[in-house]
C-alpha cells in the first residue's frame, strides 16, 4: 500500500471516529437541554395552576357566595378537575395536568399509579421540591411525569379541618379528608407531558446539527488531505526516490528544494549525498594508501579465503617463508602454516584443522614453515570479514624467534642458579609441591637434604670469592653425578645446596636408611682433594648436612624447610662434617620457646610477673639488703620457671622492657622502705643482663626512674655478669662511673664462672664480687672449690672489694666462709625468696 492511501485511510479512520463521537456526545447534550426546557415549562404551568388555585380560593370564600350544589364547582380543586377534563379537547399530544390525592373527595382526582409513586416518595422525603421522571405508559408511550407536593395550608382547614367545623354543604357531598394539619400533605399537582415533544424537538435540532458539521467536516477533510500531500506526502516521495537511487545508481543526484519542513530534510540528505561522495574518494584514496602500507609493513600479511587458500600477501611475508608471490598465491595456507593453527571453517579438501573460529581476532603464537624446512616462531593476529557471502581472513605475523630465545634465558635467570646452572630456590619450591602430591599419591617417603659446606666464609675471605665461587661449581658437578636422574639438587643461596630425593621406600625406617646412604656419599664425595688453585691443591670440603623424610602433603613446604634448617643446625652444633636427621624434640623446643615468648610479650600487659625478695645478710644474721628475683605466674596458675623464660627474654630483646618493668618495681619498693625507720637502710639489688646493660642509654634510662620515682640511688645495687661488661670494658666503665656519681653499687655477679682478666677487674669500679653458687655448693667436700672461693676472697681483699656468697644452704658453708673472711650471705639457710608481702611479715612484723 503506497503512502498517500496509507495517511488518507489514518486521517479517515481519525475522522471518522472523531465525527461519531462528537455526534454522539451533542445528541446526549440536546436531549439533556430538551429535558430541562420541558422541566423549566412545567414549572411555569404549575405555578399558572397554583397560583388559579389560590386565587379562586380565596375569591370564592370572600364573594360570600353559598356553597350548594351548584356552586361547588366553583371550588378551585372541583374547577382545576373541570379544566383537565376539557383540555383534550384543545390539545391532542397526550398533554395534561391535575391536583390529585390519594384521598379524594371527588373521584376524579384519585392518584394513578405514577402519582401515587410520586406521594410516596415527597413523604418519605419531605424537603423535596419536585419530581420530573420518565415512564412509559400502558399503551408503552413515553411520557415525563412533572409532580409538586401540595402542603395544607392555614385556609384550607376551612373546609379540611374537623368536619364539624366544616361548610355544611361539604359535611353533606363528603364523609373524607377532614382533621388535616398545616403542613400535612395534601396531595400533588400532577402534569404528564408526552415524551414525543421531547424526541421531536432533539430530532430536529440534530438533524440540523447533524448535517451542517458533515458537511463541515468532509470540506476541512478535503483540505487537510490536500495539504498532507502537497507537504508531506510528495516530499517523502521524492525523498525515497533519492534514497532508491543511492542504490540503483553509481552517481547519486541530490534533490529538488522541497516544501515546508522538508526543505531542512532535503537540505541534510544533500548534504549526506555530498559527504557520501568525499567519503568514496577518501576510501579509495584510503584502499591505495592501505595497499602502500601493506607492501612496506615489516609484518607480514596474507590473505585467504574460506577454503583456505592465499589470495594476497605482502613483501614481508614473502621475506618470512621464503617464497615469492606468485609461488603463494591460490596454494593452501597450510603449506605455510600447519592446519591445527588455522580455523575450523577452511574447507580445503582433507585438512584437519583444530582451532576454533572463537579464536579469530586473537593474537596467538604458532609455528611457521620455512621454505628451507626449518620452523618459525611466529605471533599471528587472525581476523575476518564477510564479502558477497564468502568469508575471508587475514593473517598479520611476526617473527619472534628471537624474542622466545630471550623468554628462554630469562626464564633460566628465573629459575636457574647463574653460577652452577642449578635450579634455584624458586624452581626447588615448584619441584616440593609435586614431590608432595606425588608422594600423597603414590604412598612413598621423599626426603630433603640441606648441605651447608664448613668454613666456607674463611675459604672465601682467605682466597677471595672467585675461589669460592670454583669450589661450588665444583662440588655442585660432583653431587650430580652421584645423584639418581629423577632427584633435584638446588643451590638456594652462598654455600648451601638443596637435595630433593623422591619415590624413596614406603617405610619410613628403610627411607632414613636410602636418605642416610646418599648423605654420606655425598659427603664422601666432597671429601676426595680439590685441585682448583695452586694454593688449594689437595683441598678437601667437609660439609654439615640436615634431612628430614616426609610422606604425602600433611606438612606444608615451609614446615619441611624448617625442619631441615633445624636438623642443619643441630649437625653444625655436632661439630660439622655431621649429619642430622630432624627430630622431633627439636621441634618440641622452638615451639615451646615461642610459646614463651608470645606469653612474655603479655605477661607485663596482664600484670602475671612478679618480684621475689630473697634477704641479703650479715655475719651476725641481720638482714641488709635483699635480691629482687623474677618470677612468672600465668593467669591460670601455671609457675614459669626463670630458667625457661630469662633466656628466651634476652633472644627476643623482651629483656629490655622486662628488666625496665623490674627496675620500676624495685624503685617503688625502696620508697616505701624509705617511709620506716626499721626498713630505710635496706638496699634492693637487680640484675641486668648484658643486652640491657650495653643499651646507649641505659644510664639515662635509670637515672631518669631514679628520679621520677625518688628513690635514693645508694640503696639500688645493679648485679652485672661478665658478659655484659667485658664485651666494652671503657664503656662499661663510663657507665657504671655516670651511676656511681648518684650513689648506685655495683656487683659483679657469678664471678669465676667465665674468663674475667684481673686487669679488667681492677679496671671496673665495682662494689662487691658475687662468688657464684656452684662453688659454694661443694666447697666443703671439694678441694678445689675450696680453693677458688679462698683465692676470690683474696682477691676481693686485696682489691678491697666488699664480697657475698651466694647459695648458701648449711651451717658447714657459712662457718668456712666466715673462717676464710666471707661476712655477707644468701641462700636458702637464711631464707628462700619470698612475696614482699611475706618478707615483711617475717622480718619486720611490728613495722609501721
Amino acid at each position: 500500500m503506497s503512502l498517500s492511501r496509507k495517511m488518507l485511510f489514518a486521517v479517515l479512520a481519525v475522522f471518522v471516529a472523531g465525527f461519531f463521537t462528537l455526534q454522539y456526545a451533542t445528541y446526549i447534550f440536546i436531549q439533556r437541554e430538551s429535558e430541562e426546557e420541558l422541566l423549566q415549562s412545567a414549572e411555569r404551568i404549575r405555578a399558572l395552576l397554583m397560583a388559579t388555585r389560590r386565587v379562586y380560593h380565596h375569591q370564592f370564600l370572600e364573594s360570600g357566595l353559598p356553597l350548594t350544589d351548584k356552586t361547588l364547582g366553583f371550588l378551585p380543586a372541583h374547577a382545576l378537575g373541570l379544566i383537565s377534563k376539557d383540555i383534550p379537547n384543545w390539545e391532542d399530544s397526550g398533554f395534561s395536568f391535575d391536583n390529585v390525592s390519594n384521598i379524594p373527595r371527588n373521584a376524579d382526582h384519585q392518584a394513578d399509579a405514577i402519582e401515587q409513586a410520586a406521594l410516596s416518595y415527597f413523604k418519605q422525603h419531605p424537603q423535596a421540591q419536585r419530581l420530573f421522571v420518565p415512564f412509559t405508559d400502558k399503551q408503552g408511550r413515553q411520557f415525563y411525569h412533572y409532580a409538586r407536593p401540595i402542603w395544607v395550608e392555614p385556609y384550607c382547614l376551612t373546609c379540611h379541618g374537623s368536619k364539624a367545623s366544616a361548610p355544611a354543604t361539604i359535611r353533606a357531598h363528603y364523609d373524607a379528608a377532614y382533621n388535616y394539619q398545616v403542613g400535612d400533605l395534601r396531595g400533588i399537582v400532577s402534569i404528564k407531558i408526552p415524551g414525543a415533544i421531547v424526541m421531536q424537538r432533539v430530532q430536529h435540532i440534530f438533524s440540523m446539527q447533524f448535517w451542517w458539521i458533515f458537511c463541515s467536516s468532509v470540506l476541512l477533510l478535503l483540505v487537510i488531505f490536500l495539504l498532507i500531500k502537497r507537504n508531506v506526502i510528495w516530499p517523502i516521495a521524492k525523498l525515497n526516490q533519492g534514497i532508491e537511487s543511492m542504490g540503483d545508481q553509481a552517481q547519486v543526484e541530490q534533490l529538488e528544494a522541497l516544501p515546508g519542513e522538508f526543505s531542512r530534510i532535503g537540505h541534510a540528505f544533500n548534504q549526506m549525498v555530498a559527504r557520501i561522495k568525499m567519503k568514496e574518494a577518501a576510501l579509495k584514496e584510503s584502499e591505495s594508501k592501505f595497499r602502500t602500507l601493506v607492501e612496506v609493513a615489516q609484518d607480514g600479511v596474507l590473505q585467504a579465503n574460506q577454503r583456505g587458500e592465499v589470495i594476497f600477501c605482502n613483501r614481508a611475508a614473502e621475506l618470512l617463508f621464503g617464497y615469492r608471490e606468485d609461488e603463494m598465491v591460490g596454494k593452501p595456507l597450510a603449506n605455510l602454516i600447519p592446519s591445527r593453527y588455522l580455523p575450523q571453517r577452511f574447507a580445503n579438501g582433507g585438512l584437519t584443522l583444530g582451532r576454533s573460529t572463537a579464536d579469530v581476532g586473537r593474537i596467538s603464537e604458532v609455528v611457521g614453515m620455512h621454505r628451507n624446512g626449518q620452523p618459525l616462531q611466529i605471533e599471528m593476529s587472525l581476523s575476518s570479514w564477510q564479502q558477497g557471502g564468502e568469508t575471508y581472513f587475514v593473517a598479520v605475523m611476526r617473527d619472534i624467534t628471537e624474542r622466545k630465545q630471550a623468554e628462554e634465558q630469562i626464564r633460566t635467570l628465573a629459575f636457574y642458579d647463574p653460577l652452577t646452572a642449578l635450579p634455584n630456590r624458586r624452581l626447588l619450591l615448584e619441584r616440593l609441591k609435586i614431590a608432595r602430591t606425588n608422594s600423597a599419591r603414590n604412598g612413598r617417603y621423599d626426603a630433603i637434604l640441606l648441605l651447608d659446606l664448613d668454613n666456607f666464609k674463611m675459604l672465601n675471605d682467605t682466597h677471595g670469592h672467585s675461589v669460592g665461587d670454583r669450589l661450588l661449581v665444583e662440588v655442585a658437578k660432583r653431587i650430580q653425578q652421584i645423584l639418581p636422574k629423577q632427584d633435584t639438587m638446588a643451590r638456594i643461596g652462598g654455600d648451601e645446596f638443596v637435595i630433593l630425593l623422591e619415590g624413596l621406600a614406603p617405610a619410613m625406617c628403610d627411607a632414613v636408611t636410602e636418605a642416610t646412604t646418599i648423605a654420606n656419599n655425598v659427603r664422601e664425595q666432597l671429601l676426595k682433594p680439590f685441585d682448583i688453585d695452586l694454593l688449594l691443591n689437595g683441598y678437601m670440603a667437609t660439609v654439615s648436612i640436615g634431612v628430614t623424610v616426609f610422606c604425602g602433603d600433611g606438612l606444608s613446604i615451609d614446615e619441611m624447610l624448617t625442619q631441615v634448617d633445624m636438623a642443619l643446625n643441630k649437625a653444625k652444633a655436632g661439630g660439622r662434617n655431621n649429619i642430622q636427621f630432624f627430630d622431633a624434640t627439636i621441634q618440641q623446643a622452638i615451639s615451646r620457646r615461642s610459646h614463651i615468648e608470645h606469653g612474655l610479650k603479655q605477661a607485663i600487659s596482664r600484670h602475671e610477673l612478679r618480684l621475689y625478695y630473697q634477704p641479703q645478710v650479715d655475719s651476725n644474721g641481720t638482714m641488709f639488703g635483699v635480691e629482687a628475683l623474677l618470677r612468672w605466674q600465668k593467669a591460670n596458675g601455671e609457675l614459669v620457671s626463670p630458667e625457661q623464660f630469662i633466656p628466651v627474654a634476652e633472644e627476643s630483646g623482651l629483656i629490655n622492657e622486662i628488666g625496665l618493668w623490674v627496675l620500676q618495681q624495685a624503685c617503688r619498693q625502696l620508697v616505701s622502705w624509705q617511709q620506716s625507720s626499721q626498713t630505710q637502710a635496706l638496699s634492693i639489688a637487680i640484675n641486668v643482663s648484658a643486652r640491657q646493660f650495653l643499651r646507649s642509654n641505659y644510664a639515662a634510662e635509670v637515672l631518669y626512674e631514679l628520679t621520677q620515682s625518688g628513690a635514693r640511688g645508694e640503696r639500688l645495687k645493679l648485679e652485672l655478669t661478665e658478659s655484659a661488661v667485658l664485651q666494652d670494658v671503657d664503656a662499661a666503665k663510663q657507665k657504671i662511673l655516670q651511676l656511681k656519681a648518684v650513689g648506685v653499687q655495683f656487683s659483679l655477679d657469678d664471678f669465676g664462672t667465665g674468663y674475667s682478666s684481673l686487669a679488667y677487674l681492677k679496671q671496673l669500679p665495682v662494689d662487691q664480687v658475687k662468688i657464684d653458687r656452684s662453688f659454694v655448693k661443694d666447697v666443703t667436700d671439694n678441694s678445689g672449690d675450696a680453693a677458688i672461693v679462698e683465692a676470690i676472697l683474696g682477691i676481693c681483699d686485696s682489691l678491697a672489694l666488699e664480697a657475698i656468697a651466694e647459695g648458701v644452704e648449711t651451717a658447714t658453708q657459712r662457718d668456712f666462709l666466715l673462717q676464710h673472711g666471707c661476712g655477707n650471705f644468701q641462700g636458702f639457710f637464711f631464707s628462700k625468696p619470698l612475696p614482699i608481702e611475706e618478707l615483711m611479715a617475717t622480718f619486720f612484723p611490728h613495722s609501721d
